[in-house]
């Protein structure tokens, strides 16, 4: 037997060594990233973009697309996160829970170099939030689900408000926008969907404790090729406005009022979901431009759009346009969502040189100090400043292209809003502010916490 146990030996060492490397590579998996033992790794990284691509919501995802395009280009055309370059890719949700839950592990299981993910909408993020947040993948999610206001997730980050915020905000238009008496009995229209249905249990609150009249509350079906019926029974209570998100049907339901109503189209108001290019030609087509100049006002973040991260942003998102056959990207520009990603993703790629560490376990914490800054942080607009600063040992705050973001404990940013409009191109235009006291009121009156 003495002959046989050298053999015996190897193999075992062979068997152990082999069980060895696919626990670390389960491990390596697991984490989301391509290093756990400190320092930033080598080969490419990837930011998966969860999102709807199809579906009702299908004009979410190339929004927030744009935006990894421009950080991408970004970071490395500054060198990369130490090296490293970034490239985006798509992940469709379909804007449907059961669908997002097979493509966000799919997303994971077959990308051990991912960085971070972007995405994550209402229609979704109930799903795949805690999917991300168990294999330790730092997420920007667009969700304004009141779930995740006080959230426990700690790789979840929210740079806009929760739909319960834009809910209220819709109504301050509606009571205080300028152009128009207060409005006293408004329509809801809204997609029977999950991301439309979260504004509406906010809104009836606020109108209700305001004593606004709430002339009828319609949760229409999205995709539907006529709503004839719906249409009639609003026009029966004689709204003086519409507080609406019905993306994809949009056209189709205020073209059905404008046809039923004589001709004459009723004041709409839309959540920030509506500036959108592809919305705005799909109500124009439906009501004409005359009428919809008119009669559309939305809300939006109160963003600055100007400054030094904001000219990086543009600059990275024209060239988007020429990089990347038919993105279209320059037609986000503006437009919030492709604005916050874009910082989301730069926060996260700054994290990891801050950190010197592709271990998400190690550079997520590194997002909250750079975006809300420490004592003494120098300020930086764009990943190159960053870089530059942190390999001058100094700490950072990223003030980017949507300006400051100030999380609180529960990794959610906040900023006020602007009343805008869209003018004849489909650019945003503002049109007025809501102040700080004329919010409060009517976040007070939702009893939101």
């Amino acid at each position: 037997m003495n002959r046989f146990q050298p053999a015996v030996r190897q193999h075992l060492n062979s068997t152990r060594l082999l069980s060895v490397i696919a626990a670390l590579v389960v491990l390596a998996a697991c984490g989301g990233g391509t290093s756990s033992t400190g320092g930033l790794g080598s080969g490419p990284l990837l930011v998966g973009v969860l999102a709807p691509f199809s579906g009702a919501d299908a004009s979410f995802g190339p929004r927030y697309l744009a935006g990894c395009y421009a950080a991408a280009l970004s970071i490395n055309g500054a060198g990369g996160v130490g090296g490293r370059q970034v490239s985006c890719q798509q992940f469709d949700t379909r804007g449907e829970p059961a669908d997002a839950v097979p493509a966000a592990n799919a997303m994971i299981s077959s990308n051990s170099n991912l960085m971070g993910v972007v995405g994550c909408t209402s229609d979704e993020a109930s799903t795949v939030v805690p999917i991300l947040d168990r294999s330790h993948i730092p997420m920007t999610c667009m969700t304004g689900q009141s779930e995740f206001n006080k959230t426990t997730f700690k790789y979840f980050h929210r740079l806009v408000p929760p739909d319960s915020f834009d809910a209220y905000a819709m109504i301050g238009s509606a009571l205080f926008g300028p152009g128009h008496a207060p409005y006293k009995n408004i329509a809801l229209v809204f997609g029977d969907d999950i991301g439309s249905q979260t504004f509406v249990g906010p809104a009836v609150a606020a109108l209700n404790k305001l004593g606004v009249n709430i002339a009828i509350n319609q949760a229409i079906h999205l995709g539907a090729s006529s709503y004839r019926t719906e249409v009639q029974k609003m026009l029966l209570t004689h709204p003086d406005v519409i507080l609406t998100e019905t993306i994809g049907s949009a056209g189709t339901y205020l073209g059905e009022v404008k046809q039923l109503n004589g001709g004459k189209m009723i004041p709409f108001i839309g959540t920030s979901a509506t500036i959108d290019p592809v919305w705005f030609k799909q109500v124009v087509t439906a009501i004409g431009l005359p009428d919809f100049e008119a009669n559309y006002t939305a809300v939006d973040l109160a963003l600055s759009l100007q400054g030094p991260g904001y000219d990086e942003f543009v600059t990275q998102l024209t060239a988007a346009d020429s990089k990347y056959s038919g993105s279209q990207a320059l037609t986000y520009k503006g437009k919030s969502p492709t604005v916050h990603l874009y910082d989301g993703i730069i926060l996260d790629a700054l994290a990891m040189v801050a950190a010197n560490s592709s271990d998400p376990t190690v550079y997520n914490p590194k997002i909250f100090d750079i975006a809300n800054g420490v004592p003494g942080a120098t300020v930086v607009n764009t990943f190159k400043d960053g870089v530059a600063e942190l390999k001058a040992g100094k700490s950072i705050r990223y003030v980017g292209a949507a300006g400051e973001n100030n999380f609180n404990q529960w990794n959610n940013s906040q900023q006020g809003y602007n009343l805008v409009t869209m003018d004849k191109n489909g650019n945003e235009v503002v049109i007025g502010q809501l102040t700080q006291a004329q919010t409060q009121q009517i976040i007070d009156a939702g009893g939101n916490a």
